[in-house]
C-alpha cells in the first residue's frame, strides 16, 4: 500500500471585503495552469450554503492532484474555505463604487506526496527496496520540494490576492 507524506499544513484567516467568487475562480485556474486536476469537476469533496441571520455560510473542500513519471509519484493539494457572514456590501474604489463581498475567511491548505501510487511496485520486494533508497532517492526530494513549492506558491497567491483589497 503507497504511503502519503504530508508535505505542508497550515492555515490562513482574512476577515474584510473581497471578492469571493473571484478568488474561487483565481485559485482554481491557477491549480488548473499548473497541471494540477480541476479542483471544482471531480476534485471539489464538499460545497456546503446556509443562510444564517448574520450572513451566508459556506464550505467548501476542494482536492486536486497531478502525477510525476509516469503516476509513481502522486502530489495532492487539499484547499478548505470557511466562509462566515458572507454579506455582500458596497464600496468606492477610484471614484466608483462596486459591490464586494465581506466576510471572515479561514483557508487551511495542506498537501502530500504519494510514492509508488498506482502500486506497479511490491513495496516489501527487495529489489523495490534498494531502488527507493539509493536509485531515486534524490527524485523523491525533488518531487517533495515541487510539493513544498506549489502550495506555498498557491498560498501566495491568496495572500496577494487578499491584500489587493487592504489598499
Amino acid at each position: 500500500m503507497p504511503k502519503e507524506e504530508s508535505i505542508v499544513d497550515t492555515k490562513l484567516k482574512h476577515r474584510g471585503v473581497f471578492d469571493l467568487e473571484l478568488l474561487y475562480n483565481k485559485l482554481r485556474n491557477w491549480l488548473v495552469n499548473e497541471d494540477y486536476s480541476d479542483p471544482v469537476t471531480g476534485g471539489e469533496k464538499k460545497y456546503a450554503e446556509k443562510i444564517k441571520p448574520n450572513g451566508k455560510q459556506i464550505e467548501i473542500v476542494w482536492e486536486s492532484s497531478k502525477e510525476r513519471e509516469e503516476g509513481f509519484f502522486l502530489i495532492k493539494i487539499k484547499t478548505s474555505f470557511y466562509v462566515i457572514g458572507l454579506n455582500e456590501t458596497e464600496v468606492e474604489r477610484d471614484g466608483k463604487t462596486i459591490k464586494l463581498d465581506k466576510a471572515e475567511v479561514d483557508m487551511k491548505f495542506s498537501s502530500s506526496v504519494t510514492i509508488n501510487a498506482k502500486e506497479k511496485w511490491d513495496e516489501f520486494s527487495l529489489f523495490y527496496k534498494i531502488y527507493k533508497r539509493y536509485m531515486i532517492r534524490e527524485k523523491i526530494e525533488e518531487i517533495k520540494i515541487e510539493c513544498y513549492k506549489d502550495t506555498n506558491d498557491l498560498i501566495s497567491e491568496v495572500k496577494s490576492f487578499l491584500s489587493m483589497y487592504n489598499a
